[in-house]
C-alpha cells in the first residue's frame, strides 16, 4: 500500500489516529515532532495488536514535508481546521472524527478508565476477550485480525514451490494475558502461541477462511509439550515447524518455540491434525489442493532429523532398589 494520510491535529487523540494509520501500512503526515513522539510511544502497543505489511515508523514525516513530495490520499482532522495549504495535494474529501485514547484497534471501543485504569494491557487484553463472542466489537476484532493475519501470511504454498525445512512462519510477543501469578508466561499459553503457529501453516497449505467457510477444517486430537525454559511478558518467541508424517486426513506436527533474541529453546508442542467435514461431523481426506501442500511439505522434510522430544511418554521412573 502506498496511500498518503496526514493527520491534522496536536492532541493525544491526533496521535492515537497517526499511529492506527501508520499500523495499516499508509505513508502518515502529523503536524510537529511532538506528535510524532508521541506515535512512536504508541508503537509498541499497536506492534501487538498487529501492523499490517508495509507497516513502519520509518513511513512517518511531517506532513508539510509529505506535502512537497506528492499527493495526499487523505486528510483526517481531529483537531483544528485543514490548513489550506494542503488542499492543492488532496485527492480525496477530508474526513474529520474523533479518536480514543489510548490507541485501540477500533475507533469506535473505548474502554472506561475504571475499568482498566488506562493500561494498555489491561485494554488489549480486554478487547481481545470480546473477540469469540461474534457481536459487535468481537466481531469487528475477529474481522480485522482475520483480515490482517491474511495480509501479512506467508505466501500460499503453489505447485514448485520448495517449502523450508522446517517452516519458520509465526512470531510474536507473550502477552500479558498469557502470564500468571508466578510472574511468567502459564502452561496454557504455550499451547495457545502454538495454535496460532498451526494457523499460520494452515493458511500456507491453504486451509484459509474460504476453506473452513466451505466445511472443511483440522482439529487437533493429540497434543505433547515439553516446557523447557520459561519466558516473560512482551519477551519475543518465534517458532518453527516440522512436519513428522502425514496421510489423506492426518498431520503430525512438531512445533519448537525460540526466544526471539537469545535463540534459547523454550519449549516443543507436538501434535496429531485430523481434516473433518464439519458439516457431516466427522473426519474426511483433504481436498486435492490442500493434499498436494502438505506432501510437498512431507517431502522437504522427510530428511529432517526426529527431534529428541517426540513420541516420549510420560511416567515415574522405576523405583530404585
Amino acid at each position: 500500500m502506498n496511500s498518503t494520510v496526514v493527520v491534522i491535529g496536536t492532541s493525544a487523540r491526533a496521535a492515537g489516529w497517526a499511529t492506527r494509520f501508520l499500523a495499516a501500512g499508509f505513508d502518515v503526515g502529523v503536524d510537529d515532532e511532538s506528535v510524532m513522539t508521541a506515535v512512536r510511544d504508541r508503537w509498541p502497543q499497536a506492534d501487538r495488536l498487529g501492523l499490517f505489511p508495509g507497516a513502519s515508523l520509518d513511513r512517518l514525516a511531517l506532513w508539510a514535508e509529505l506535502c512537497e513530495q506528492r499527493e495526499i490520499d487523505l486528510a483526517q482532522v481531529v483537531d483544528g481546521e485543514l490548513p489550506i495549504v494542503v488542499w492543492p495535494h488532496l485527492t480525496a474529501t477530508e474526513s474529520t472524527a474523533r479518536a480514543h485514547e489510548p490507541i485501540h484497534l477500533l475507533p469506535l471501543v473505548e474502554v472506561s478508565g475504571e475499568l482498566c485504569d488506562g493500561d494498555p494491557d489491561a485494554i488489549i487484553a480486554v478487547m481481545r476477550a470480546l473477540r469469540p463472542s461474534g457481536i459487535g466489537a468481537g466481531a469487528a476484532m475477529a474481522a480485522h485480525e482475520a483480515a490482517r493475519f491474511a495480509a501479512g501470511a506467508t505466501a500460499r504454498w503453489q505447485p514448485g514451490d520448495i517449502p523450508s525445512a522446517p517452516l519458520a512462519l509465526y512470531a510474536t510477543r507473550v502477552e500479558p494475558d498469557w502470564v500468571d501469578y508466578n510472574g511468567h508466561m502459564t502452561e496454557a499459553a504455550y499451547l495457545t502461541a502454538a495454535g496460532w503457529a498451526s494457523d499460520a501453516m494452515f493458511r500456507y497449505i491453504g486451509d484459509d477462511e474460504a476453506y473452513r467457510a466451505a466445511g472443511h477444517s483440522f482439529y487437533t486430537v493429540e497434543t505433547h509439550i515439553h516446557y523447557l525454559l520459561e519466558v516473560d511478558v512482551h519477551e519475543p518467541i518465534r517458532f518453527t515447524t516440522q512436519l513428522l508424517g502425514a496421510d489423506s486426513k492426518r498431520m503430525h506436527l512438531h512445533h519448537e518455540m525460540y526466544h526471539g533474541d537469545t535463540g534459547a529453546l523454550i519449549c516443543t508442542c507436538e501434535q496429531m491434525l485430523l481434516h473433518v467435514d464439519m458439516n457431516a461431523g466427522r473426519s474426511a481426506p483433504m481436498l486435492p489442493e490442500v493434499r498436494v501442500a502438505v506432501e510437498a511439505i512431507a517431502a522437504a522434510h522427510a530428511s529432517l532429523p526426529r527431534p529428541p522430544q517426540v513420541g516420549s511418554v510420560m511416567q515415574l521412573p522405576p523405583p530404585k532398589p
